[in-house]
C-alpha cells in the first residue's frame, strides 16, 4: 500500500515538472513573438529566406581578371631575306637607333653591278624617249598641211561647181534664179526636171558658198569634204542630162548640128572637169585619213603618250632598276623605326641562312598590355575602359580585336599605361570592374543559379506580396555561371538570386 502511495506521489510530482516546463516555454514564445501563438511561430520561422538582385545590380557587380603581356607600342623584329656572310655589323646592344638606319649588312658586290647595269639601261631609254619627241611634231606638221590641203580643196570643188553652173548651164535657162527658170532648148520630156534642179541650186550655191568661206582646219573636215563630193556628183548628173539632151535635139531644133556638137564638146570637157574635181575630194580625205594615222603612230611610239612605246621601254628599264635595288636592299638591314636594340643576332663574319633573326628593335619608352579575353567576358569590357593594373596602376584599353585570335580562340584587347615600373616582356594581372552605367547598355544577365530550366527556356522567381511567383523568361548564350536573358526581364526588374529548392507560392522572407 505504502508503495503505491509513493508512486502516485512521484506521478503527480512529475506531471507537475512538466506543466512547469510547458508554462516557461509558452511564456518564452509569447515574449520572442510579440504574444504569437506557438503554432503561428513554428511557421513563421519556416519561411524560406531569398536574397533578391536586378540584372543592372548583378552585372555591376561583376569584376574580370586577365592575365597580360607588356610589350612595347612599336616593336620590330629584323630577319634576313636572303643566305649570307656578314660584313658589317653597324651598331651594338641596346643602342638608340633611328628608323632606317642600317644594322648591318652582308656581302653584296654583284648586286651592286647588278644595280650599276640596271641604270645604264634606264638612262638609254630615257634618252631614246625624248628624240621620239621629234617624229611626233613631224607628223602633227604633217596633219597639218593635209587638213590644209582639205580646206583648199573644198574651196576649190565650189569655185569650179559655182562657174559651171552659172557660165555654161545657165546659158540653156532664160531666167535661171526665177522660180520658173524656163529652158531654152527642147526640153525632150526633160523640161520640169531640169527646171527643179536648177531652182534647187538656187539654195545650194549660196549653201556651198558661206560653207566655203568659214571652213578652217578645225572644222570636220571629213564630213565638209564629204558635202562638197555630193553637190559635185549632182553638179556631173546635172551636166550629163544636158549631154543626153543635146544627142536628141531634131532638125527642128532652134540650134544648129554644128553649134549642137559644140555644146556636146564643151559640156563633155565640163563633165571631165567635175569628174577631176571628185578625185581631188577623194585624194585630200585620203591625204588627211592619213596624216591623222601617221600621228596616231608617231604618238604611240613617242613618250607622254597615253600608251606610248617609248614610254613602256622607260617603265620597262626602270621595273629592272628597281628589281636590281630590291636585290641589293636584301643584303642590307635596316630597322623600319627608331629605338633601342633589345636582340643583335650577328656578328661580323658570321654566314646566315634566309629568314633568320637579326635583329630586334623597339620603343621601351612607349609600352602597351596585350591580353585575351573569352566570349562570356567580351562584354564587361569596351574601349576605353579604366582598368588596373597589378592592382596599383590604372590603365586605359585602346583596342579590342573585331574578330577572335585564330590561336587562342579568344579576343585581343590592348591596354596603354603610364606606369613606368613595367618594363617590355613583363608578366602582369588586369582587373576592371563592371560599372552599373555599362551594364545598363548591355545585355541582361543573370546568374545560372537564378534560373528553372524547362525543355525550351525557363524561368526566374520573383515576390510579389511575399510569395514566389515564375516569371517565364527566354534564355541566350551562357557565359561561364551567367547565362543571357533575351526576352522577359527587364534590367531593373528584382529576382531571386537563388532559385535551388525553392518553387512556387510559397512565402518567403527577402534577406536584403
Amino acid at each position: 500500500m505504502k508503495v503505491i502511495n509513493d508512486l502516485k506521489v512521484k506521478l503527480k510530482l512529475k506531471r507537475a515538472r512538466q506543466v512547469l516546463i510547458a508554462v516557461v516555454v509558452i511564456a518564452l514564445l509569447v515574449v520572442l513573438f510579440g504574444g504569437k501563438s506557438a503554432d503561428e511561430a513554428v511557421t513563421s520561422n519556416s519561411k524560406p529566406q531569398v536574397s533578391l538582385t536586378t540584372p543592372l545590380e548583378y552585372s555591376g557587380g561583376q569584376s574580370l581578371s586577365l592575365i597580360g603581356t607588356v610589350r612595347a607600342f612599336s616593336e620590330a623584329e629584323i630577319t634576313s631575306e636572303k643566305s649570307g656572310r656578314v660584313v658589317g655589323v653597324n651598331v651594338s646592344l641596346g643602342q638608340w637607333v633611328s628608323a632606317g638606319q642600317v644594322i648591318g649588312s652582308l656581302e653584296n658586290a654583284a648586286e651592286r653591278a647588278s644595280v650599276l647595269q640596271a641604270e645604264g639601261v634606264y638612262d638609254a631609254a630615257v634618252a631614246a624617249a625624248a628624240q621620239s619627241g621629234v617624229g611626233v611634231d613631224e607628223a602633227k606638221n604633217g596633219l597639218v598641211s593635209a587638213q590644209n590641203n582639205a580646206v583648199a580643196t573644198f574651196q576649190s570643188s565650189y569655185n569650179t561647181t559655182n562657174g559651171i553652173v552659172r557660165n555654161n548651164i545657165d546659158t540653156f535657162f532664160s531666167d535661171p534664179d526665177a522660180r520658173v527658170p524656163g529652158l531654152r532648148i527642147d526640153g525632150k520630156g526633160m523640161t520640169t526636171s531640169l527646171n527643179a534642179e536648177r531652182v534647187a541650186y538656187q539654195t545650194l550655191l549660196p549653201e556651198w558658198q558661206a560653207k566655203s568661206n568659214t571652213i578652217s582646219i578645225t572644222a570636220n573636215l571629213e564630213a565638209e569634204l564629204a558635202y562638197a563630193k555630193t553637190q559635185v556628183q549632182r553638179t556631173t548628173a546635172f551636166v550629163d542630162s544636158f549631154l543626153t539632151l543635146f544627142a536628141n535635139q531634131d532638125n527642128g531644133s532652134r540650134y544648129s548640128d554644128a553649134e549642137l556638137q559644140g555644146f556636146v564638146t564643151s559640156f563633155t570637157a565640163l563633165r571631165a572637169n567635175l569628174i577631176g574635181v571628185e578625185s581631188n575630194i577623194n585624194a585630200a580625205l585620203t591625204s588627211l585619213q592619213s596624216a591623222k594615222d601617221g600621228v596616231r603612230r608617231a604618238e604611240l611610239a613617242a613618250q607622254g603618250g597615253t600608251t606610248s612605246a617609248a614610254d613602256a621601254q622607260v617603265k620597262q628599264a626602270l621595273g629592272a632598276l628597281r628589281a636590281a635595288q630590291a636585290n641589293l636592299s636584301k643584303t642590307i638591314f635596316r630597322t623600319p623605326i627608331s629605338g633601342t636594340v633589345n636582340s643583335l643576332s650577328i656578328r661580323q663574319g658570321d654566314f646566315i641562312n634566309s629568314f633568320v633573326p637579326v635583329a630586334i628593335v623597339a620603343n621601351n619608352n612607349a609600352l602597351e598590355i596585350v591580353t585575351y579575353v573569352s566570349d562570356s567576358e567580351r562584354s564587361l569590357i569596351a574601349e576605353g575602359d579604366e582598368v588596373l593594373v597589378e592592382g596599383a596602376y590604372t590603365g586605359v584599353v585602346t583596342h579590342i580585336s573585331p574578330a577572335v585570335n585564330a590561336n587562342t580562340g579568344k579576343t585581343e584587347v590592348r591596354i596603354a599605361t603610364e606606369n613606368t615600373d613595367i618594363v617590355n616582356g613583363d608578366t602582369v594581372r588586369v582587373t576592371k570592374q563592371a560599372s552599373k552605367a555599362q551594364a545598363a547598355t548591355k545585355t541582361i544577365i543573370v546568374p545560372l543559379s537564378a534560373v528553372k530550366f524547362d525543355i525550351a527556356d525557363g524561368f526566374v522567381f520573383v515576390v510579389e506580396d511575399g510569395r514566389l511567383v515564375e516569371r517565364p523568361v527566354m534564355l541566350g548564350i551562357v557565359r561561364g555561371g551567367s547565362v543571357e536573358i533575351t526576352n522577359g526581364l527587364a534590367a531593373t526588374d528584382a529576382f531571386v538570386k537563388d532559385a535551388r529548392g525553392l518553387k512556387a507560392d510559397i512565402e518567403v522572407e527577402i534577406t536584403n
